[in-house]
């Protein structure tokens, strides 16, 4: 490893939307690195317009050179671009509210959603920290998370449910064993009302990463329909993961990407 250019790597990634501006005084505290190695770096990175420095202030800024590397970064790692597509399709092939779940360890979050038009649907909290027992989305996801974290999660108090007492470890045992046996998981009213979930697991290069679901009013459902629903729900899914791994991407980046295409970055 290079040790200058591994300081000047450091240095760039001090740089947030948070802290945008630096001295070279701050910059030496900050990564303890010797103030006059900081300033040749800046004042390298300053001459190719990596960086702006401040007349008066003495403060450096991001500057124009990066502006072509932020863009290229942003098209091709764009996940949102890449992954809401298939949600919106899903929907149209079902007709129902469509979710995105991302897994975090021994929790789960909802990052999006699709829902219909002119059909009557219910509300799910986006971006809110679900644990791993609380129905088919998040069965989908514990099936294939380490064997310490399902153990756990399993002997939790399973808090939250509309009827806790109809969830028992060995029923979140064989919930999972069916996941991992079909690829695809049915809930039925665990945390809202009158409402029938079916989801099945997302993967990248065999690694967990989340969950894609159908989620309907239980009025709207034929239990006949879910295997059909299920198979739909786990080639799409399926199509997701296939997606992921060619590019390389995780579901980490998809908030921020979404935030941005949703005001027109």
């Amino acid at each position: 490893m290079l040790k200058t250019l591994n300081q000047a790597l450091e240095i760039l990634n001090l740089f947030t939307q948070e802290h945008s501006r630096w001295t070279s005084k701050e910059i030496s505290q900050e990564l303890e690195i010797p103030v006059i190695n900081v300033y040749r770096i800046l004042e390298t990175f300053a001459a190719n317009e990596y960086l702006i420095k401040e007349a008066d202030s003495k403060q450096y800024l991001i500057g124009p050179a990066l502006t072509t590397f932020s863009f290229l970064a942003f098209q091709k790692y764009n996940i949102y671009t890449m992954i809401h597509p298939y949600l919106e399709e899903l929907m149209k092939e079902t007709g129902e509210a469509v979710y995105l779940i991302k897994s975090e360890s021994n929790y789960a979050i909802n990052i999006d959603a699709v829902i219909p038009e002119n059909k009557v649907s219910f509300a799910v909290s986006l971006n809110k920290k679900i644990p791993l027992y609380a129905g088919a989305s998040y069965w989908s996801i514990l099936a294939f998370l380490p064997d310490d974290i399902i153990e756990n999660v399993i002997n939790s108090p399973y808090k939250n449910l509309l009827r806790p007492g109809n969830l028992t470890p060995k029923k979140l045992q064989n919930e999972l064993a069916n996941v991992r046996k079909q690829g695809w998981s049915v809930s039925y009213e665990i945390t809202t009302p009158d409402v029938v979930a079916i989801s099945a697991p997302i993967f990248s290069n065999k690694k967990i990463l989340g969950a894609l679901t159908v989620a309907k009013p239980i009025f709207r459902t034929d239990k006949k329909q879910i295997p059909i629903l299920g198979q739909l729900v786990k080639t799409t899914a399926n199509q997701i993961s296939l997606t992921l791994a060619e590019n390389n991407v995780k579901l980490t980046s998809y908030a921020f990407f979404k935030e941005r295409m949703n005001l027109n970055f």
